[in-house]
């Protein structure tokens, strides 16, 4: 048997997925950055001196929160029809469908 033909290693299988995604070990990575420093204790200065950062990331994330609801609600009524549109569009969907299921069931001389 030739080294072509066994099957790839760990190693070669986890290489070809980290060069086939590499934004998964990005997040990986992040993940566990997460963890291990919600695992270390926080000191005194460290909360002083990052409290007003951690305040501001807050604030921004939530302004942008609103504001991506803003620009969907606008989208979707963008979108949407008004009112009088849609009870006519609805209406003539019904109408639409009842007509079909009456055909439908009507028998066929033609054949």
């Amino acid at each position: 048997m030739t080294d072509t033909n066994r099957a790839p290693s760990r190693r070669e299988r986890a290489g070809e997925t980290i060069e086939n995604n590499p934004l998964a070990l990005v997040a990986g990575g992040v993940a566990l950055g997460v963890v291990i420093g919600a695992l270390l204790p926080r000191l005194a200065k460290e909360k002083e001196l990052l409290e007003p950062v951690g305040k501001r990331i807050a604030e921004g994330a939530s302004a942008a929160a609103a504001a991506a609801r803003e620009a969907g609600k606008a989208e979707i009524d963008a979108l949407l029809p008004k009112g009088d549109d849609a009870k006519g569009q609805i209406s003539k969907i019904i109408g639409t469908a009842f007509t079909a299921a009456k055909d439908a069931s009507r028998p066929r001389t033609d054949a």
